[in-house]
């Protein structure tokens, strides 16, 4: 029996997603970041994958803001990205798990059959299955088994993480569509976000309907 984890990484709420602070204050930022986070946990939860989810963040009010249940924070004792992505790694090695999902907790229109996709993919092991962002990042990233190559987020990383497994010499897939790769950064994002998803489907296009901050609706009438 397979162990499949899914492990969602999530930066403090008052630091995470600097560039969106000229238009959201710190009050609605986290709001937003709860929404997403949302939205990428029901995709989880919809796909039928995974025996154990983690969110792993060094903002303990994460566990709490987000309602998560007992048992799957964890709460990351390094700095940055990489540093929870490898702390959550080795805890899920240390459960014996057969696989781990690294999704990021920015990509709300993310579905439970692109997560069954991304699964579906070639059926070699050791593999790793990548999703890259329109910005050149790494949305999600499949590692079977879990260690099999370092996290390497930043800028340019899906490049990064492919020319890694490339290297290793293990199988490596690529899988992208229009959900998978939109991830929120800018302002520019809540406004496609917006025509995206204009019925509301995603808890974080309800939230940005009920921000309706007016610069975000005079551009984009």
């Amino acid at each position: 029996m397979t162990r499949d984890f899914a492990i969602i990484p999530v930066k403090g709420l008052l630091e995470s997603k600097s560039r969106l602070s000229r238009s959201l204050g710190s009050r609605e930022k986290k709001k937003l970041i709860l929404a997403m986070l949302k939205d990428v946990l029901t995709s989880v939860e919809e796909s039928e994958l995974f025996s154990r989810v983690l969110v792993v963040s060094p903002d303990l009010y994460v566990k709490g803001e987000a309602n998560l249940p007992d048992g799957s924070f964890l709460h990351q004792e390094g700095q940055g990205l990489n540093a929870g992505v490898r702390q959550s790694t080795l805890f899920a090695t240390r459960e014996k798990a057969s696989s781990v999902a690294i999704l990021l907790a920015d990509i709300p229109l993310v579905e439970g059959q692109d997560l069954r996709e991304l699964y579906s993919v070639g059926d070699i092991v050791p593999r790793v299955v990548l999703s890259p962002s329109l910005k050149g990042g790494t949305n999600v990233m499949v590692r079977e088994p879990p260690g099999i190559i370092a996290p390497a987020y930043g800028r340019w990383s899906y490049s990064t993480h492919l020319r890694a497994a490339q290297r290793t010499g293990l199988a490596v897939y690529s899988v992208s569509n229009p959900r998978l790769s939109f991830d929120i950064d800018t302002p520019e994002d809540l406004m496609t976000m917006r025509r995206r998803d204009p019925h509301g489907k995603t808890h974080t296009a309800r939230c940005l309907q009920e921000m309706t901050p007016p610069h975000l609706l005079a551009r984009t009438k």
